[in-house]
């Protein structure tokens, strides 16, 4: 009996290790680089702030550009047919608290942001084909 004891517990010793052995890869902090809203790489408009254009009809198109990178302080003017397409920041993505304000009438609004980070926003009702991101750096 003493070996099959033996046994059991170097079986349920290496099941333990297998269990409990981690991937660094699978490390849920590790977002480092993670694309916010799609966006990987930025259209630099820091010599004077940015221009986004959405759809001006009904039918859904992507944001151009939709990833935008500008400075601290800068603006960005979106023109669309906000009452076909709803500008609003995308809920807990990206830095919060987001400047991006929700617009679902007009054709053109500017916003302003005073603060350094990654700002999602996305079309209110085609929100997983119309999205993009607002980086802005010091």
């Amino acid at each position: 009996m003493h070996g099959i004891f033996t046994w059991v517990v170097l079986g349920c010793s290496a099941f333990a290790l297998a269990c409990t052995s981690t991937n660094p890869q699978d490390d849920a902090g590790s977002d480092a680089g993670a694309a916010i809203n799609g966006c990987t790489t930025y259209t630099d408009m820091t010599a004077s702030g940015g221009t986004i254009t959405g759809p001006s009809t009904a039918t859904p198109a992507q944001y151009s550009p939709n990833c935008v990178h500008i400075k601290v302080g800068q603006s960005v003017t979106w023109n669309s047919d906000f009452s076909n397409h709803p500008l609003v920041p995308t809920s807990g993505v990206g830095t919060q608290p987001n400047p991006i304000t929700a617009t679902s009438t007009g054709s053109s609004v500017t916003i302003a942001f005073p603060n350094a980070g990654t700002f999602a926003y996305n079309c209110g009702i085609h929100s997983s084909i119309m999205l993009g991101a607002v980086e802005v750096t010091p």
